[in-house]
């Protein structure tokens, strides 16, 4: 007898790429540890708090 496989983790829709520079990622890599955080989520954290109107998007 076989179970289907329930997924928990959150569905994300979009992905994006970007690129950096060198010198870039290393920053972005810097003010991210810093504040505890991986670049990622520093990004993520950093367009919603600058961009409120991404908070919520309407159905």
């Amino acid at each position: 007898m076989t179970t289907s496989i329930v997924q928990t983790k959150q569905n994300h829709t979009e992905l994006t790429q970007v690129r950096w520079t060198k010198e870039q990622l290393k920053a972005l890599k810097k003010i991210a540890f810093d504040q505890d955080k991986k670049p990622a989520v520093y990004i993520r954290d950093f367009i919603l708090e600058h961009h409120p109107e991404m908070k919520a998007s309407p159905k």
